[in-house]
């Protein structure tokens, strides 16, 4: 897409904090949506921005050098719409396991509430991580050696602390999807407008 400015899309400053991104693209999204007579393509650009924005890898890569990468952004589209689907099922699961009549269950709200409960987790799991982290820093500056030799038990904890990073960088990840997908279910009123977004901005 020529002269694709995310920024321009959405209406708002390069300094722009993540819950103002999301505070643009619901008022963006509720005229763009196809099923309430807004341009395909249109959304899909506006769609497109959001996920670049939302990523912060892709938004540095974009802030710094101009560039944007698609494969990244339709990649985080991609596991958006994975979480989204899976907590469908899950709510389909839940609904039909307890017997509800499935054309009155809200399962935009189902959903919402399922992945609010699964953000909670991931936000307590990063804490927990951080946490982690800063003792074993702590640990390593407490048992270094004075003379700069090479300390078997420090080599142990770089690669300790090396894991916990890795695996810290994949949770907060994860939190900002979650915090992505419950943006896009306050964007829909039902789950076919939902199911018609997701099918419109994969496409």
């Amino acid at each position: 897409m020529e002269n694709f400015d995310p920024y321009l899309l959405l209406g708002l400053p390069r300094a722009a904090t993540p819950g103002a991104i999301k505070a643009a693209y619901r008022q963006r999204v509720q005229t763009a949506h196809p099923d309430r007579g807004g341009n395909p393509r249109e959304f899909i650009a506006i769609v497109k921005a959001f996920g670049l924005l939302s990523d912060p890898d892709a938004r540095r890569l974009y802030d710094e050098a101009g560039i944007v990468d698609d494969d990244g952004v339709r990649s985080y589209r991609r596991d958006v719409t994975i979480i989204l689907a899976d907590m469908f099922d899950a709510a389909v699961e839940t609904a039909v396991a307890t017997g509800l009549r499935l054309e009155r269950v809200n399962f935009v709200a189902q959903m919402r509430v399922a992945v609010e409960a699964g953000l909670a987790d991931a936000k307590s799991g990063l804490a927990r991580s951080d946490r982690d982290i800063e003792a074993l820093k702590a640990l390593r500056r407490r048992i270094r050696r004075d003379d700069g030799a090479e300390n078997l038990f420090v080599t142990r904890l770089d690669a300790q602390i090396g894991v916990k990073t890795e695996q810290h960088s994949q949770i907060r990840r994860r939190v900002m999807l979650l915090e992505t997908a419950i943006v896009e279910l306050g964007n829909y009123r039902s789950e076919l407008e939902l199911i018609s977004a997701l099918e419109v901005a994969s496409n």
